[in-house]
């Protein structure tokens, strides 16, 4: 649900904006702005379920916008604000539909519990419209693609153990105690001389393979889908206490079948590679990748055969773990999170680097995770002289390291370093963003309408983002600095003898009446006895 402010008192307009978690509520505050005017133009451009708007300010009062927003948006939810002289005459405009009326000063803890309710019958009012089943309907019809599509991803290995399984959840698959087993089939090459086909008929043959793979195999347990290459990839899924000699027996014909039925159908013949069964969740994009190597043997043996992968390794081997180990690694990097990047390390030193591992293979870990860090530094642009600095030779020579605990300390020294670069990086990024801001808002005092909503809209940024940034930079929230400076600069033309009406309107106020307000209520003094 979006909420939008409109209160012409700053105080009061920052103590509901910044005073109510809005977010844990599930309430995203779009904008809270000081003027209907400026209402008006984020109504025009933005999703608003919910206004929350004084009754009492110039030009145009919170009736006048409820009215507005009556004809234009009659399904926004209006609070409005109002004081005890107004209540009665608020409350006689009830055709303007007001949701509700709260008397001033209302406490945050009231005004959450009206936004709330609000939001009730907001939500309410959308499911009627949409109607929960038939969007479950929808859910159901396009459930067998989602899955397809996560199956096809977790096969080319774009997802971490913890995306599979929550992934697996969302998508009502069971994905524990069960073996998998990857099959790839592929059309073979069309021959110049065939009748039928073309050989330009390629992506044509590949998906009628794929079509009839889905109708041979549609009663077993495994799930048929083309790959991004147009190979029909095919995954059986068991229950883990089946025992694997029964399983490859009970694939086997399944596999013949099909095959034999794409030649009957298609006069055509087609190959399949059939990868390694796995249990472990996190090996199946590797057992996939190996039933590709295993079909890529037809080059040698011929065409219309089924080969399975013979290059079979333990389910433990440190560099099907690796693959997995890395993504939560740089993501630790990225996030500088120190504490994640020292149980990685820890991880990566008891894979590659143990008493009982050759040395050959700790070489050529230690080539591995050098390989990454680099990939990690070049994927932000930048050159590893740049990225790490004081650190770039002892980088340079990782070949010189000679034991386990001097590998355990470079890896350390250089994890620290390069998540060190990000951050810094990144903070110099933030504060180029917020000077880019605070002169924007320099260049623009002069206009009323100057606030966070239009800044975040001209600067490309969310309007949350921009708000908890600038306040963590600055240490000011927006409206109490872009006051500051009107009030600052105010001062400073009328001390130059600059008329009251001109300063207003120099330091963004079209009414001087409200400006000699607030000029008083921050100075303690009225314009007029500081212009003389």
């Amino acid at each position: 649900m979006k909420l939008l402010i409109v209160e012409d008192e700053h105080h009061v307009r920052e103590r509901i904006a910044e005073g109510i978690e809005w977010a844990d509520n599930q309430v995203e505050l779009v904008a809270a702005v000081g003027s209907s005017r400026e209402a008006l133009t984020i109504l025009q451009k933005d999703h608003i379920d919910i206004v929350l708007t004084d009754i009492q300010m110039p030009l145009m009062s919170g009736l006048e916008l409820a009215k507005w927003l009556k004809q234009k948006f009659p399904l926004i939810k209006v609070i409005i604000l109002t004081g005890y002289d107004d209540f009665e005459y608020a409350r006689e405009s009830i055709e303007y539909g007001v949701f509700q009326y709260l008397v001033k000063p209302a406490e945050n803890e009231l005004i959450m519990r009206t936004v709330l309710d609000a939001k009730a019958v907001r939500e309410r009012e959308i499911n009627e419209k949409h109607n929960i089943a038939t969007l479950e309907a929808k859910w159901n019809e396009q459930l067998p693609d989602l899955q397809k599509m996560f199956y096809k991803n977790w096969l080319n290995g774009r997802y971490s153990i913890w995306e599979i399984e929550k992934r697996g959840r969302d998508l009502l698959l069971a994905l524990d105690a069960r073996k998998y087993l990857p099959i790839i089939f592929d059309m073979d090459p069309i021959s110049e001389d065939n009748g039928r086909f073309q050989v330009q008929d390629r992506s044509l043959v590949q998906f009628l393979l794929a079509t009839i793979a889905s109708d041979v195999l549609a009663d077993q347990e495994c799930v048929v889908l083309q790959d991004d290459d147009g190979m029909t990839a095919v995954v059986f899924i068991w229950p883990d206490e089946e025992r694997d000699e029964t399983l490859y027996g009970r694939v086997n014909p399944l596999i013949s079948g099909l095959l034999g039925t794409v030649k009957d159908c298609l006069k055509l013949t087609a190959s399949a590679g059939i990868g390694p069964l796995v249990a472990d969740k996190q090996l199946l994009a590797n057992a996939y990748k190996q039933s590709r190597m295993a079909l890529q043997e037809r080059i040698i043996l011929g065409n219309e055969i089924a080969i399975p992968y013979r290059d079979v390794v333990s389910i433990q081997d440190s560099w099907m773990m690796m693959s997995h180990l890395e993504k939560e690694y740089e993501v630790a990097i990225e996030t500088g999170d120190r504490t994640k990047c020292e149980a990685f390390i820890q991880q990566m030193m008891e894979l590659g680097f143990s008493a009982h591992t050759p040395v050959t293979e700790a070489k050529e870990m230690l080539w591995r995770i050098t390989c990454l860090l680099a990939r990690i530094i070049h994927i932000h642009g930048w050159t590893l002289r740049e990225a790490l600095q004081q650190d770039y030779a002892d980088f340079e020579n990782f070949n010189q390291l000679l034991s386990k605990e001097q590998v355990g300390e470079w890896l350390r020294r250089m994890t620290s370093r390069i998540s060190q670069t990000i951050t810094e990086r990144r903070q110099t990024g933030t504060q180029l963003a917020m000077s880019q801001v605070i002169g924007f808002i320099q260049e623009r005092l002069h206009e009323e309408e100057l606030n966070l909503y239009l800044v975040a809209e001209k600067m490309f940024i969310s309007y949350s983002y921009l708000s908890r940034t600038f306040k963590e930079v600055t240490g000011e929230s927006f409206s109490d600095y872009v006051l500051r400076l009107r009030m600052e600069r105010a001062k400073e033309l009328l001390t130059k003898g600059i008329k009251v009406y001109d300063t207003a309107e120099q330091v963004g106020y079209k009414h001087v009446n409200y400006f000699s307000k607030s000029f008083q209520k921050y100075w303690g003094v009225k314009p007029s006895e500081i212009y003389k």
